[in-house]
């Protein structure tokens, strides 16, 4: 799959935009597989939440105020990750609930999120090149700028903001069984 398939450009949420390649890995792609089993995807999280649990923004959110158990929480997020990247069904928890608890307790920032997706990013090329490394990153920007978004109380959809004309929608609402005028065309 070609990474323009996969990254379409857009951003949500301002988060910073996800740039295949961007981050050099200290081993070449040519030298690292691609994501395939459980194994690696336990590998990838366990080295992620280790740095993020080390991380000046966003560690104190792991170890005060949620208090993560890593051992007891590493087979949940290869779930999650595995259903995620192979369809495996495995994850059935609520990750939204999850998020909006831990934002009632400490407000998630779109700093905070920009921050995770910068350290996924990095472990990801760090250890794993390919189809599967770059949907890993490409699905970590779209699931974090949903999270953002629906802990600041939006939609989920980065295109949300599409919306109908003022005037047309007073019109939808004064006359809903009416049928709307066309708009002039190139012609008229």
């Amino acid at each position: 799959m070609e990474r323009a398939a996969l990254n379409s450009g857009r951003t949500a949420s301002n988060l910073n935009a996800y740039t295949p390649a961007a981050t050099a890995a200290a081993t070449p792609a040519s030298e690292r597989g691609d994501i395939g089993t459980r194994e690696d995807i336990l590998i990838l999280v366990e080295t992620f939440y280790t740095k993020a649990f080390d991380d000046d923004l966003i560690g104190h959110i792991f170890t005060e105020v949620v208090h993560m158990d890593l051992p007891r929480h590493m087979p949940i997020m290869a779930d999650f990750w595995q259903t995620v990247l192979f369809k495996a069904g495995l994850y059935s928890r609520n990750a939204l609930k999850i998020h909006f608890d831990i934002h009632a307790k400490e407000p998630l920032t779109l700093e905070h999120f920009n921050r995770w997706l910068q350290l996924w990013t990095n472990t990801v090329d760090e250890l794993f090149a390919g189809e599967k490394a770059e949907l890993a990153k490409v699905q970590a920007h779209l699931i974090a700028g949903s999270l953002h978004r629906r802990v600041t109380g939006r939609p989920a959809s980065q295109y949300s903001t599409i919306s109908m004309r003022p005037d047309t929608a007073r019109m939808d609402a004064a006359h809903p069984d009416s049928v709307r005028p066309e708009a002039p065309g190139p012609q008229d």
